[in-house]
């Protein structure tokens, strides 16, 4: 299963195109890794009388420190030698990463995990490790309150009051996720919190008290408890290939109960598949699939660095260059397991740092180099973090740089609106030719915007002199109101306003009528819609702008940006926003000026009213409306195939429950056609099951594996699922 669950990372980082829910694998280590921990714990309780937060956390720092130190190491030292400009933002995620607080720091800098512009963050993979290790610190100290309160307080049962917390912790987090998710926005933050995330891992917890109880209802309900844990395996794997396949990562099913659909699913397939007795478990266990699923954690730790500096050295990635990326992540992740995870997790850090010592060749000489060897590369990565350069300041930067100076400049100078110009009406019978049209005074603009707006700011002056901008990055348009009022009290809000706002983040319909209302009738409003890259709320945005604007066609008017830059990206940056100086930031302002024009030129008068044909009457086929480009959603698929599954798994509980209410001890021929009259009651559960069931056959489990270091102490069916042991480890949740 760890098999399954790294390769559809790996795949997703790749191409998100070829797995669009692949980053659900890491939901797959949650739920493995909740229930092998839970596991322990009440296995230790159980043997011991109590739990030993020492010694816990002493195994999970073997566990999860032994691989995550090197990496870093590597991955530092790799950084300076390949571009040292990402080394200033690599400082603050080495701290995250080594205080298992990534996750945190990566919503404080608002980190993407989903949007793929910019330079990607060297260690963003770590934090799912963060998550974990924050339940590892958490949960324990619950576990042993729970089971204490139950002991002095109450008779109910330590290990049901376990799973009844945890249960409430999955649905807690899961409801959380589901309540805080907006669709069109970027959903990272609810993405990366352990608040909103952690249902995977208490779904595994609830799982590890439910094990006893579902191995006893296996065998009670089906012919040596094959049939049915075949079924169980084949639903599971069925929901979880479907989370893969449909979840994409913008969708609304994916985090309004779609990662708590795909963790219970991975409860299914432990279950089913976990003593390898079924066909999807023998397949799970083959030595290949049992090879990489050892070596998960150590691979889900190097992919991330090694596909980001990769592209760095080899440029654009192609089925080439991700062969070879892949290559070596896998390289690198075998040799920590075979020289450092094994090691520690056998013998302890000093024990393998001594047998390490004495195994180096050429005596004393060869030891003294490896040592010297480390020295000068601990050095050369230490003075790499604490000296790290700035980032050098893009084209991008500086543009911005000059326009804040700029805008500055004229905040410092700023004087009240100046009124109108009174404009001569001519004498009755003066032929006088037409004045052509144009912009309206700069003067009379205010103009209001995000960074699109603040990069082509300089060429809006040069064209329309006296215009107020008031532009800066990383603004929204929930700033308005308060902005547009501040003009308001300082005399700064002109005839004619200029709205640029939505490149970062979707808002609702009601927030930008509230603003024109706001406004009043009497000022013409004129608002810019978005070109993005890839972000998902681009559709959105536009299709509010467009409609707002078809409903307030008197003083409301679109601009247009999106038609006017397509086919000319290369006039923007290499983020697909912004428009670089000169061209871009002309073609901007004049698609600005353009509008304008439009919109004071006189409606033109209506068409004739033509009578209809008396032959052929054809009436006029509707207005076309504004409407947003169709996106990808799994929400309709997945719950459709839900649904079928719901079905598949009544038929066979239909066949039982008829046959109990009639109170035969077997089916008659009218239920299942073809059966003799008489069938025993365990003939006829086993048939039932095996309606949906995946053909097994009775085979032992198989054999050839290491001993298990941390074995569950429980008797023999009560134990871990063989199919989650790779070798000597099973706690954490990538190994």
């Amino acid at each position: 299963m760890r098999a399954l669950a790294v390769t559809a990372v790996v795949l997703y980082h790749l191409n998100p195109a070829w797995l669009p829910g692949g980053y659900l694998g890491v939901d797959v280590f949650f739920v493995i890794s909740g229930f092998l921990i839970t596991r322990l714990l009440i296995a230790e309780r159980a043997t011991t009388g109590r739990i030993s937060l020492r010694q816990f956390w002493i195994r999970r720092a073997r566990r999860i420190l032994s691989p995550l130190l090197p990496m870093l190491f590597v991955t530092v030292a790799a950084t300076a030698l390949v571009d040292r400009s990402m080394l200033h933002a690599l400082r603050t995620e080495v701290l995250g990463a080594l205080s298992f607080t990534s996750n945190w720091v990566q919503i404080s800098e608002h980190q993407s995990y989903f949007a793929k512009y910019g330079p990607p963050s060297l260690l963003q993979h770590l934090w799912s490790l963060a998550v974990e290790e924050q339940f590892y610190v958490i949960w324990p100290a619950i576990v042993i309150a729970v089971l204490y309160w139950c002991l002095r307080k109450t008779r109910v049962s330590g290990s049901h009051a376990v799973a009844i917390v945890a249960g409430v912790g999955a649905l807690t987090s899961a409801t959380a996720m589901a309540a805080l998710y907006q669709p069109g926005t970027d959903p990272s933050p609810i993405y990366y919190s352990t608040v909103t995330h952690a249902a995977g891992l208490f779904t595994g917890a609830v799982l590890a008290v439910a094990w006893p109880a579902v191995e006893a209802s296996l065998l009670r309900w089906s012919l040596n408890g094959y049939s049915l844990r075949g079924a169980l395996a084949g639903v599971g794997l069925f929901v979880v290939a479907l989370g893969y396949w449909l979840l994409d990562e913008y969708g609304s099913a994916t985090y309004q109960g779609g990662i708590l659909a795909v963790s219970a699913a991975c409860a299914l397939l432990i279950v089913g598949a976990g003593h390898g007795t079924t066909t999807i478990g023998r397949l799970l266990s083959r030595p290949s699939v049992c090879w990489v699923g050892a070596r998960s954690y150590g691979l889900y730790l190097w992919h991330w660095p090694v596909f980001v500096l990769g592209d760095r050295i080899l440029g654009h990635r192609t089925l080439m260059v991700a062969a070879v990326e892949v290559a070596v992540a896998v390289l690198l992740a075998a040799g920590s397991y075979r020289w450092i995870e094994r090691p520690v997790l056998r013998h302890g850090y000093r024990a393998a740092l001594h047998a390490g010592w004495r195994a180096v060749r050429g005596g004393r000489a060869g030891r003294l180099l490896v040592a010297g060897a480390a020295l000068a590369t601990s050095v050369f990565v230490l003075a790499s973090l604490v000296w790290a350069p700035p980032p050098p300041l893009t084209g991008l930067d500086k543009q911005l740089a000059e326009a804040l100076a700029v805008q500055a400049a004229q905040e410092a100078s700023a004087a009240p609106t100046p009124p109108l110009p009174a404009v001569a009406t001519p004498a009755a019978g003066t032929d006088t030719a037409p004045e052509p049209v144009g912009p309206p005074p700069g003067d009379q603009i205010s103009a209001v915007g995000d960074s699109v707006m603040l990069a082509s700011s300089l060429a809006l002056r040069d064209r329309l002199p006296g215009i107020w901008i008031d532009a800066v990055t990383n603004r929204g348009m929930q700033a308005a109101p308060d902005i547009l009022a501040s003009l308001a009290a300082n005399g700064l809000l002109r005839p004619v306003v200029l709205l640029g706002l939505g490149t970062n983040g979707a808002f609702p319909r009601e927030l930008l009528e509230n603003i024109l209302e706001t406004l009043g009738p009497d000022r013409k409003v004129f608002l810019v819609n978005l070109y993005l890259h890839d972000r998902p709320w681009t559709d959105g945005v536009n299709q509010t702008l467009t409609e707002v604007a078809l409903a307030h066609p008197a003083n409301v008017h679109l601009i247009d940006w999106q038609s006017a830059v397509s086919g000319h990206e290369d006039l923007l940056y290499d983020d697909h926003i912004h428009p670089q100086p000169g061209a871009g930031a002309d073609l901007y302002a004049e698609t600005v000026i353009e509008a304008m024009i439009e919109a004071e030129k006189p409606a033109p008068p209506p068409p004739p009213v033509v009578a209809p044909d008396p032959v052929v009457n054809v009436s006029p086929g509707p207005s076309p409306q504004p409407s947003a480009a169709p996106r990808r959603d799994g929400t309709a698929e997945f719950g459709f195939a839900a649904v079928v599954l719901v079905v598949l798994l009544v038929m066979p509980v239909t066949v039982l429950a008829r046959a109990y209410a009639a109170g035969l001890t077997g089916f008659p021929a009218a239920v299942l056609p073809g059966t003799p009259p008489q069938v025993g009651a365990r003939d006829c559960a086993s048939a039932a099951c095996t309606l949906f069931a995946l053909p097994t056959r009775a085979r032992s489990p198989p054999t050839g594996f290491a001993p298990v270091a941390d074995a569950d102490p429980l008797p023999k069916g009560r134990g871990v699922p063989r199919l989650l042991v790779f070798g000597e480890v099973y706690a954490d949740p990538r190994r």
